[in-house]
C-alpha cells in the first residue's frame, strides 16, 4: 500500500481536525488578552487565580507554568485540551483503518495486489505521521496568528517543541489503537483500544491526587507529553520522555505489524474457545426476538455492559474527588466571585455537576458517536442491505436505531445515576434524588441531539459521518467554553447541546434547552427517514 493512497483515505479527518486545532489555539490565544489584562498587575492577579484554581483540578489538568504569559496560558489552555483531541482522532483513525477497512474490503484489496501485511502497516503509520503533522503545526500557526506582536513575541524554539510533543502523543495513541484492534474482534476494537487509552489518561491524571497510582503512571504516554514545558518562559524540553513518547509509538507499531502478520483477516489474534453447537440454520422460537429493540440491544450486549461499568465507576469516583476538591476550596475567598458565575445552589451539587456531569457529557456523546459510527459502516459492509432485505422498511431501521440509542443511553445513565446516588451518601453529601433523577435522564435527548445529527449525516454522506460528528461535538464543547469569554449572543451557545443540558444537578430542568434537543432529536431522525429513502444503499 502506497502511503499516498492511505494518505488519501485519511483526507477528511486530517482536514477537519486541523481546523479545528487552528481554531482553537488562534481564540484561546486572543481571548487570552481579553480576560488576563494588559499591565503587570492585571496579569499577576490573573496568575493568581488561574494557579489557585488549577492546583485543585490536578485530577484532570497538569498545573500551568507562567499563566501570567500567553505561552504559559496558552500551554495549560490550549495544548493541554488538544492532548485529548489527538488521542480521540488517533483512536478513530487507527481503528478505522485496521477494523472498519477490513469490514469494507479494503484491506483484502491492497494484499491481493502484492502488498505485504508489514508494509501495509508501514504505510499507514507514515500516513498518519504526516497527517498529524499538518495539524499540530495548524495548532501551532493558530498561536502565531493570535499572538498581538505589541505585547508579546513567539518562542520559535519553544512552539517547535510543543509541536513535535503532540505529534509524538498523537502517534503514541495511534500506535496503540493499531496494537489493540489487532487482539480485539471488530465488534470490540473500537471500545477496547478506548478503554485502554482512557485509562492511561486517567492513571496519570489521577495520579495527582491518588498516591497508589504514582507507581504506575510511567505507563502512561501522557506522563511523558507532560514532562516537557516548553513554551512556558523558564519552561523545559525534556529530550529523554519525548524519546520514550515516540520510543513507544514505534514498538507498538511494530508490535502491532507483526500482530497481524499472525492473525487472519476479520478475526483477532487471540480468539477465545468457543463451545460447539450443532449447526441449525432455522429462526428462533422465542417471542421477544421479534422486538426491533431487543434485537439491537442483544447485539451489542457486551459493549453496553463495559459502558455502564465504566460510567458507573467513574461517577463514583468524582464524587469522592468532588469532596476532596471542594473542602480547601471553600476556604479560598479570592475565588468567591468565580464561584458566584460558574455555580448556583448549594455548593457540593453544584460542584459535583459542573465536574461529573459536564465530563459524563463527553462521554455519552462519545457513545452517540460510536453508535452512529456502526450506522454508517453498515451502510458499505452490506448488513444495512441484509437488513432491508428482511424485508423492512427504511424508516422503520431509523425507528429502531432511534430506539436503541435512546434504551442504551438511559441504562448508561441510570448505572451513573445510581452510583453517583450511593457514593453520595457514603461521603455524606446531601443530594436530591430528584434532581439525580433528572439529571441522568437528561443525557438521553442529549444522546438523541447527537445521535440525530449522525443519522442525517450516515443518510446523506456515510463515509464522512464520524468525522464531521466528532468535529461537532467539539466545536459545541469549546463554544460553551469560549462563549462567555468573546461575549458571544445567546443563540451561539444554545448551538451546543453541553449548554442546552444545563446544570439539572443544581438548577433544575432548562425548559428551553431541553425543547431544543428533542426538537433536534425529532426533525434529525425523520429528516434522516426521508433521505434514505432517496438514497442508494452504499451510494
Amino acid at each position: 500500500m502506497s502511503w499516498l493512497y492511505a494518505l488519501r483515505l485519511g483526507r477528511w479527518g486530517v482536514a477537519g481536525f486541523s481546523a479545528l486545532a487552528f481554531a482553537f489555539t488562534l481564540l484561546n490565544t486572543v481571548g487570552f488578552y481579553r480576560i488576563a489584562g494588559h499591565t503587570a498587575a492585571e496579569r499577576a492577579a490573573f496568575a493568581r487565580s488561574i494557579t489557585v484554581l488549577a492546583g485543585q483540578f490536578t485530577v484532570l489538568l497538569a498545573p500551568p507554568l507562567r499563566p501570567d504569559t500567553v505561552g504559559g496560558y496558552i500551554e495549560f489552555r490550549a495544548y493541554g485540551a488538544l492532548a485529548i483531541m489527538v488521542a480521540v482522532w488517533a483512536l478513530a483513525a487507527a481503528a478505522g483503518a485496521v477494523r472498519a477497512d477490513e469490514e469494507r474490503g479494503l484491506v483484502e484489496a491492497v494484499l491481493a495486489t502484492g502488498v505485504s501485511r508489514a508494509d501495509a502497516i508501514a504505510a499507514r503509520f507514515l500516513a498518519f505521521a504526516a497527517c498529524a503533522v499538518v495539524m499540530t503545526s495548524a495548532a501551532a500557526l493558530g498561536f502565531i496568528i493570535g499572538v498581538d506582536r505589541s505585547q508579546d513575541s513567539v518562542d520559535a524554539a519553544g512552539l517547535l517543541g510543543a509541536t513535535v510533543l503532540l505529534t509524538g502523543l498523537a502517534l503514541c495513541c495511534y500506535s496503540l489503537t493499531l496494537l489493540v484492534c489487532q487482539l480485539a474482534s471488530a465488534r470490540f476494537a473500537t471500545a477496547a483500544a478506548g478503554v485502554v487509552l482512557l485509562a492511561l489518561f486517567l492513571t496519570n491524571s489521577l495520579s495527582r491526587t491518588i498516591d497508589a497510582l504514582k507507581a504506575w503512571r510511567w505507563l502512561s504516554p501522557f506522563h511523558y507529553y507532560e514532562q516537557s514545558r516548553p513554551l512556558a518562559p523558564g519552561g523545559v524540553f525534556d529530550v529523554r520522555a519525548t524519546e520514550v513518547l515516540f520510543g513507544i509509538a514505534v514498538v507498538a507499531a511494530l508490535a502491532a505489524a507483526l500482530a497481524f502478520a499472525f492473525r487472519d483477516l476479520g478475526s483477532p489474534l487471540v480468539r477465545p474457545p468457543v463451545r460447539a453447537r450443532r449447526p441449525s440454520h432455522h429462526a428462533s422460537g422465542v417471542p421477544f426476538w421479534r422486538l426491533p429493540i431487543v434485537r439491537g440491544l442483544y447485539d451489542r450486549r457486551f459493549g453496553l455492559l463495559v459502558w455502564m461499568a465504566g460510567f458507573a465507576a467513574l461517577a463514583a469516583l468524582f464524587v469522592v474527588l468532588t469532596k476532596e476538591i471542594v473542602k480547601p476550596l471553600l476556604d479560598l475567598a479570592a475565588l468567591q466571585p468565580l464561584f458566584n458565575s460558574i455555580i448556583k445552589g448549594d455548593i457540593y451539587p453544584s460542584f459535583l455537576s459542573f465536574i461529573w456531569f459536564a465530563f459524563g457529557q463527553l462521554l455519552i456523546a462519545g457513545y452517540a458517536i460510536t453508535q452512529v459510527g456502526r450506522w454508517a459502516a453498515e451502510d458499505g459492509d452490506g448488513r444495512l442491505e441484509l437488513t432491508l432485505g428482511q424485508p423492512m422498511s427504511r424508516s422503520a431501521v431509523v425507528a429502531e436505531r432511534a430506539l436503541v440509542l435512546a434504551v442504551g443511553t438511559l441504562a448508561i445513565a441510570a448505572a451513573g445515576g445510581l452510583a453517583v446516588a450511593v457514593q453520595a451518601q457514603r461521603e455524606g453529601i446531601g443530594l436530591s434524588s430528584g434532581r439525580v433523577v433528572i439529571a441522568s435522564l437528561l443525557l438521553v435527548p442529549f444522546a438523541a441531539f447527537f445521535g440525530a445529527l449522525g443519522s442525517l449525516l450516515a443518510a446523506r454522506i456515510p463515509r464522512a459521518t464520524v468525522g464531521v460528528l466528532g468535529g461537532f461535538a467539539f466545536v459545541s464543547y469549546f463554544i460553551m467554553q469560549l462563549a462567555p469569554i468573546f461575549k458571544w449572543p445567546a443563540w451561539v451557545e444554545d448551538i451546543s447541546p453541553f449548554h442546552l443540558y444545563g446544570q439539572p444537578l443544581s438548577s433544575g430542568v432548562d425548559g428551553v434547552g431541553l425543547a431544543i434537543m428533542i426538537a433536534v432529536a425529532v426533525f434529525g431522525f425523520v429528516g434522516s427517514a426521508l433521505l434514505l429513502e432517496r438514497r442508494d444503499v452504499g451510494a
